[in-house]
């Protein structure tokens, strides 16, 4: 019976861990041969889990890119990184440098944010230095 139990409980937490490991996604959908500079105005800055997210309006960026969906890493590892929910806002002009979704879609994963006072903010990417930065 003891047996019996432990097997349930086991299936219980297998069951109840891979939706996580759905949900979530790695760096792989990400383009890690080239990164675009993006420039232009916060549209909204989203402090959330399991990702925080920055929506961009471009000025000044790749041709055809007139809105774009900066990605973060999780609340956690940017908190720990420094970061607070209050360092970025709607409307703050910014230089964004990105690693482009591998699909094409207008998104991509921030490798690094330059703040109109000058400070540079970098969130903590698992292997960051395996994403090779185009001329910027």
């Amino acid at each position: 019976m003891k047996r019996a139990i432990g097997w349930v409980a086991a299936g219980m937490l297998a069951a109840g861990t891979v939706g996580t490991a759905w949900a979530h996604h790695s760096f792989a959908i990400f383009d890690h041969s080239q990164t675009y500079m993006l420039k232009g105005k916060v549209k909204s800055f989203q402090w959330t889990n399991p990702h925080g997210y920055i929506d961009l309006e471009v000025k000044d960026g790749p041709p055809g890119i007139e809105r774009y969906t900066l990605e973060l890493t999780s609340i956690n590892m940017l908190q720990r990184a420094g970061w607070k929910s209050s360092d970025v806002h709607a409307g703050d002009e910014v230089t964004a440098i990105v690693a482009p979704l591998m699909t094409g879609d207008k998104g991509g994963l921030l490798l690094e944010l330059r703040m109109q006072d000058g400070r540079k903010l970098v969130p903590p990417v698992p292997a960051a230095d395996s994403f090779k930065r185009s001329q910027q």
